[in-house]
């Protein structure tokens, strides 16, 4: 599947902040793509004058959050409010040769994504990880309360090379939810309940996931 790189692509952020990149200037990038929810918004004169763009978030989703859909749409307001179009939302979970302690099988975190994501007009799972990197597209980090994400960007060097394509947004509603706890949540027998989708808590029920593990660090 072709999309316009009119289409940008978004990548995950690292402690401290969570990110999405993304970017304009390729004229074709050949990606096998989910395409069920992309509008193009051809409804009128000014919004085809409008850049594209596509969010991709990759993570380990491990398993996925309300907060993880959250910044699709803190990415969403962002952008489009400087005249942006987003077409689409991917979840790009990372694939199991990254060896983590504690992450699950990419089957279950794929279909943990695409359960969380089901509701969403424009959210979908890419089982491909998308690599890319800041120079060629670009960065949305939605910031975590309590951290300080120019300095993040300072003090990391590929972070402060290409800060001229880091948008920095922060959420009114501040959400401290992270994969991190609600794991540790899974392993003491606590309610995950209004932390993630039913849908998923559901399959990690039905599947077993998270029982009797020590609490490991991801990045969000």
């Amino acid at each position: 599947m072709k999309l316009n790189s009119d289409a940008s692509t978004y990548l995950g952020g690292g402690k401290g902040h969570k990110g999405m990149g993304g970017g304009v200037g390729r004229d074709i990038m050949d990606l096998q793509l989910p395409m069920e929810k992309v509008s193009f918004g051809l409804n009128s004169t000014e919004e085809n004058n409008k850049i594209n763009v596509a969010l991709v978030a990759t993570g380990s989703f491990n398993p996925p959050t309300f907060m993880h859909l959250r910044m699709f749409e803190l990415a969403r307001d962002a952008l489009q409010s400087e005249g942006f179009h987003v077409i689409a939302a991917y979840m790009s979970p990372v694939s199991d040769a990254y060896k983590k302690a504690g992450l699950v099988s990419g089957d279950h975190r794929l279909q943990m994504c695409r359960l969380a994501c089901e509701t969403s007009d424009f959210i979908m799972v890419d089982p491909w990880e998308v690599r890319t990197i800041c120079s060629d597209y670009g960065v949305v980090c939605i910031c975590r309360e309590g951290q300080d994400v120019n300095k993040i960007i300072s003090n990391d060097e590929i972070l402060n090379e290409n800060k001229g394509n880091i948008r920095v947004t922060s959420d009114l509603v501040p959400n401290q939810i992270s994969s991190t706890r609600v794991r540790e949540s899974i392993s003491r027998g606590l309610s995950i309940k209004y932390l993630t989708a039913d849908g998923v808590i559901d399959y990690i029920r039905d599947k077993g996931l998270y029982r009797n593990q020590e609490d490991k660090k991801d990045d969000f």
